[in-house]
Formats: structure tokens, sequence, C-alpha cells
């Protein structure tokens, strides 16, 4: 018998991201303009679907 212990799993560091049109993040509706905290799997998503900027975008706004 081995007394494994249940680690939970890491999370994913928060990424914020500034969106570019209105979008729904968790069941929660936000405004373009406003800022989510995202994981970098979901800003990729973001980015590839034009709702948020690339990080340089951000930057240079």
């Amino acid at each position: 018998m081995s007394n494994k212990t249940t680690v939970p799993a890491q999370q994913a560091a928060a990424i914020s991201v500034v969106l570019l049109k209105p979008h729904t993040h968790a069941g929660q509706d936000y405004a373009a303009g406003e800022s989510i905290q995202v994981t970098a799997e979901t800003q990729a998503w973001l980015q590839a679907t034009g709702v948020v900027g690339t990080q340089e975008d951000q930057h240079h706004g």
C-alpha cells in the first residue's frame, strides 16, 4: 500500500487581456475595452477569434 496524497492541479497563470469587442466570459457579459483574466490557452483563442488583440497591440494602444 502506498500513502499517496492527491495534490490539486496547478492553476494556470492568469493573464490580463483587454477586449476589442463585447464578450461573455465565465457566464458574465463584458463590454469592449474591459479587461478580463484568462489562461494563455484562452488568450490565444480570443486572439484567433479577434476578441482581443495581441500583446503588442495592447502595449501600443
